[in-house]
């Protein structure tokens, strides 16, 4: 049965955007009748072109405001190099508007979306592979779908999407507005200081995440609103809170639904100091707490069903080599829906589960997978003839 689980993986189609209908050439200076700014590119360009951008000598940025008001690509012309950007860049929403941006450095900059309304459908934004010094802002506008992958940006305001693979300090979801879309929320394998969870419309996937906060006194995850009567998965992260005067549990969860349940299974938790707990629930909602884990006495507030978590426990985790040994190794859930990579029980914390870590942070930068999303089954039940699979690739 389980190799039918893989069998089916593969047979998914791996797709981001739209098939490109022409290629546009930015150089500096215009080389070989190459267009010279970004901007003239955009302005030449029709609805699914792609944009091939060459990065300047030294990494000179290209110094222009952007503007995207098109369905389009923005690769670079050099394979595994970032071409560089100083200036505002701003996407413009519209319905069924689809704009991908690969292999981009904003230099000193922010990249966001417009407070434009629109009507008719929702606008997509895939960020994969780019470097953004300053902050990614997609909540200033809703029926937007965001999904950032193996990145690294100071803070993301989204409303929806996937956002997996990345190094940032903060992620903030917030609430979207109809049309809605038809995916859960997915944040998944990302290296953060803090995420800040507000919604009323998606259920939520918090998977294989290493959050440590270390400044503030803030918890690592606090999750303030939930989709009414939704089932929210949290699952095999590391999530640390070790500021000195660290006040707020590692998971705080305050939120104003009444129905719904929050499931947290498989994690690390430490929090700053012994009489913090791992856990603080002030909410209605269901609280569920199986099988974590903490080198502290293992405490929790308004839990409403908790078994199997281990306090005072000893471990070491190395997320850069990808090794780990102590009290995590074999200690999460022991049904096989949630096993590991190499089919035995799961190992608490984000190298545990099918989705681990390692899926994402190779030891070998080279080895990055192209898949950055992959959503099956892990069962097929007997008389099934069909299943539901979903999966993302990325590809210039």
């Amino acid at each position: 049965m389980k190799t039918k689980y893989l069998l089916y993986a593969l047979a998914c189609t791996l797709s981001i955007g739209k098939i490109k209908a022409a290629d546009l050439y930015v150089r500096d200076l215009g080389a070989g009748g190459a267009y010279a700014t970004i901007s003239a590119a955009i302005t030449a360009a029709n609805n699914g072109d792609r944009i091939i951008i060459k990065p300047k000598i030294g990494n000179v940025p290209y110094l222009e405001n952007i503007s995207i008001n098109k369905s389009l690509t923005f690769v670079s012309e050099t394979n595994f190099s970032k071409y560089y950007i100083q200036g505002t860049i701003v996407i413009v929403p519209a319905a069924d508007r689809v704009v991908n941006i690969h292999n981009m450095y904003a230099f000193q900059s922010n990249v966001g979306i417009t407070p434009t309304p629109f009507t008719g459908g929702r606008c997509t934004v895939n960020i994969a592979n780019c470097t953004v010094d300053m902050n990614l802002n997609f909540a200033d506008t809703k029926n937007v779908t965001t999904n950032v992958y193996g990145s690294s940006f100071n803070s993301l305001y989204f409303v929806h999407g996937k956002i997996i693979g990345n190094i940032t300090n903060d992620i903030h979801l917030r609430s979207d507005a109809a049309p809605l879309a038809l995916s859960d929320i997915y944040i998944n394998a990302n290296k953060s200081n803090w995420i800040d969870l507000i919604t009323t419309n998606y259920p939520l996937n918090v998977l294989n995440n290493d959050v440590s906060n270390t400044g503030t006194s803030f918890g690592s995850l606090e999750i303030k609103d939930i989709k009414s009567g939704s089932t929210n998965t949290i699952q095999n992260n590391r999530f640390l809170t070790t500021a000195l005067n660290a006040s707020f549990a590692p998971i705080y969860i305050n939120t104003g639904n009444t129905t719904g349940i929050v499931n947290i299974s498989n994690n690390i938790l430490n929090s700053g100091t012994a009489n913090v707990s791992e856990i603080v629930a002030s909410a209605a909602i269901t609280v569920i707490a199986n099988y974590n884990l903490s080198t502290s006495p293992f405490n929790t507030t308004g839990v409403d069903i908790q078994n199997n978590n281990i306090g005072s426990a000893n471990y070491s985790l190395d997320l850069n080599n990808l090794t780990f040994s102590g009290a995590i190794i074999n200690a999460g859930t022991p049904d096989e829906e949630y096993q590991d990579l190499d089919l035995t029980r799961n190992d608490i914390g984000p190298l545990g589960g099918s989705n681990s870590w390692i899926n994402y942070w190779p030891s070998t930068a080279g080895n990055k997978p192209r898949v950055m999303f992959l959503n099956t089954p892990r069962r097929v039940y007997q008389g099934t003839t069909s299943i539901q699979a979903e999966a993302t690739g990325i590809s210039k």
